[in-house]
């Protein structure tokens, strides 16, 4: 009786029921039976066919439907306490248009086909029908199957598109049609709006897993078919509504001497279109974290290329008749010649981005279908991290930093271009730099500005060479002297004097590690027992990707790689599954791989009796120093790069 009572109670609450009258109430409560499903179950099939009506009694269950076109299940609704399910097939007589899973163990009242219900039946089937006409359910779309416009999808900076997980698909009069994970997400709305110069938007339903694989596969592919869309993209005014939002706070730094003339390629160079494009060039590279830009003129068209995580990506081919008046806007911006087109040519940028600034080292060389032009990204902040950031490994770092705290001696730091040779300079330096220090450099060019040292750049074609340079600073009573790059005897020897004569000096050479440098500075005519005497240690570095911690996940290596690397067989190691966050690539960010060589008593012998870099090195690991390789192992270990890195940037230079 108690349970009738309470079936009763739950057919009063339940909108299905709520009509008849208590002698029809007690009728149906009679014939429930109530059953228990675990977590999981199925309830309700699509596609079946009973004559049952269900009440939640207890728990949760979800309303699911297959839907054909993407060959997934989509959750419609949540149903809780008190609510009823299948009284439509019940009253159409047609197979269950949906599929009923337990969302956790759930308790239901379960009642067959009964005459009192056909009128609480028909009111039920009104009330859906007027609501079906008066809401507007959002489509749900396939991203394998659309011709999806490139000029609007590329209008939402990749970094909105991966963070909010949005897509925007098309333009439909004043409408962006915009793809979303969740519609109902207000924050992603407001991100794109920023970008969609005031029109209005209509989102469409997209799966998270069809998300995913469009921005693994699809989306980088799109992002380089942008050559059709190129004139539009520095044309109309959509464009520039579109990338206002990450132009407004670019500014240029204009510190060219006055009174230059404006010529007719200039007047071009500065028009509107040409303005807007270069500084979207510049904007995307600086979101997306390049450190080089390539702008390289070819048959078809100028192809633009971002260094992101040491790797040449291609953004866009643009057409071959914006190469000219771009080059000369960069030039312009730059301080070069833009009537010069026949000789290599070097300037600068000085780019304001909201609360910080970036240089830009601009390099031109003349090539078969006209000039190919370089933007190095100078990242100033980059330097201020110190070491503690640059160097992963505690011991390695507490090595280096010993190294950097002696009063005299020099100290080379090796690696190939693109190292970070001269990041790690100026972050020792950035730890050096106090007020009762004199820290002098000499470099071509300046690459970093910091303040309270003293910088001079390098005029080769007036004579003020490295050496040149070196031997006035010995006059300046300097405490510390960095030289950009140790090229040739001369300056090898007055930087080796110079550590001989109480001062601390920084500088960079060009070998794959750390034991050969002596064989190096050999090669210069700097005698070995000078270079014993004066050398403090040698940093050997390179770098490599990070995996993306959004996507990180651990496996098993073949048996053959773990040998090679001198792992046990049951090591795991890491990958990147490729995510929206990295663009698919797996990888976010770049480490540095160390080699530190102190000067012993055994390495100065060896360097003092003209030993052969192998075997110094031998002598430098006997004594307990960790290679490229050993250092490489712990980043493979710690799960923060993998063995394809490794292999391309350590394990090939032997």
């Amino acid at each position: 009786m108690s349970e009738s009572r309470d079936g009763i109670e739950h057919l009063r609450r339940s909108d299905l029921f709520s009509a008849l009258g208590d002698r029809e109430l007690q009728q149906i409560a009679e014939r429930l039976k109530v059953r228990i499903y675990p977590a999981g179950a199925i309830v309700v099939r699509e596609g079946a066919r009973t004559d049952e009506v269900f009440i939640v009694k207890r728990g949760r269950v979800d309303v699911k439907k297959k839907e054909q076109t993407l060959g997934i299940d989509l959750t419609l609704a949540t149903l809780r306490d008190g609510a009823s399910f299948g009284e439509m097939a019940l009253l159409t007589g047609r197979p269950r248009t949906a599929t009923v899973v337990a969302a956790e163990e759930t308790e239901v009242y379960v009642l067959e086909k009964h005459p009192a219900l056909a009128t609480s039946l028909t009111r039920i089937l009104a009330e859906r029908l007027e609501e079906a006409n008066q809401r507007r359910g959002l489509d749900v779309v396939s991203l394998s199957r659309l011709e999806i416009d490139i000029r609007v999808l590329t209008s939402i900076p990749e970094q909105v598109i991966a963070r909010h997980r949005v897509l925007p698909l098309s333009l439909t009069g004043s409408t962006l049609v915009l793809a979303m994970v969740n519609p109902a997400d207000l924050l992603a709305l407001d991100a794109v709006r920023k970008f969609s110069g005031g029109r209005a938007i209509e989102p469409v339903l997209v799966t998270q897993d069809d998300f995913s694989t469009f921005m693994r596969s699809r989306y980088p592919v799109l992002k380089r078919q942008t050559t059709r869309a190129a004139s539009e993209v520095i044309a109309p005014p959509d464009a520039a509504d579109f990338e206002r939002e990450i132009l407004e706070d670019l500014q240029f730094v204009d510190d060219r001497p006055e009174g230059i003339a404006i010529t007719d390629l200039e007047k071009e160079a500065g028009g509107a279109p040409i303005v807007r494009l270069a500084n979207s060039i510049i904007a995307l590279a600086l979101k997306k974290g390049a450190s080089d830009i390539h702008l390289e003129p070819g048959e078809k068209g100028l192809r633009v290329r971002y260094r992101i995580d040491g790797i040449l990506n291609e953004e866009r081919v643009l057409p071959r008749k914006v190469q000219l008046p771009l080059a000369s806007r960069f030039k312009i911006i730059s301080g070069l010649d833009i009537t010069e087109r026949r000789v290599p040519q070097d300037g600068r940028i000085t780019v304001r981005l909201e609360d910080r600034t970036v240089d830009f080292r601009v390099s031109t060389v003349p090539a078969k279908y006209g000039e190919k032009m370089v933007l190095r990204i100078l990242n100033r902040d980059a330097t201020l991290l110190g070491l503690d950031q640059l160097v992963t490994d505690p011991p390695t770092r507490a090595l280096v930093r010993e190294m950097v705290r002696k009063p005299h001696g020099i100290i080379f730091v090796t690696g190939p271009t693109g190292s970070g040779k001269t990041t790690t300079l100026y972050s020792a330096l950035a730890e050096l730099n106090r007020t009762e220090v004199n820290i002098l450099t000499v470099e071509d060019p300046i690459e970093y500005d910091l303040a309270g040292i003293n910088q001079i750049q390098v005029h080769a074609d007036i004579g003020l060479d490295f050496s040149r340079v070196l031997r006035a600073f010995l006059r300046q009573d300097p405490d510390i002297i960095l030289v950009g790059e140790t090229r040739d005897r001369e300056t090898a020897r007055i930087a080796v004097e110079a550590a001989l004569t109480g001062h601390l000096v920084l500088t960079t050479l060009h070998t794959n590690d750390a034991a050969s440098a002596f064989t190096r500075l050999v090669e210069m005519d700097v005698e070995p027992f000078l270079i014993a005497s004066s050398t403090i240690g040698v940093i050997a570095q390179r770098l490599v990707r990070k995996i993306c911690p959004l996507c990180r996940e651990e496996y098993a290596p073949e048996e053959e790689t773990t040998s090679y690397l001198g792992f046990g067989s049951a090591t795991l190691l890491s990958r990147g599954r490729g995510c929206p966050a990295c663009s698919g690539s797996g990888y976010a960010g770049r480490v540095g791989v160390f080699e530190v060589l102190s000067v012993t008593d055994e390495v100065r012998r060896a360097v003092t009796q003209g030993r052969t870099a192998q075997e110094t090195g031998k002598r430098a690991t006997a004594q307990g120093m960790k290679t490229l390789m050993d250092y490489a192992r712990t980043l493979l270990l710690g799960g923060i790069t993998t063995v394809e890195e490794v292999l391309r940037t350590v394990a090939a230079d032997g």
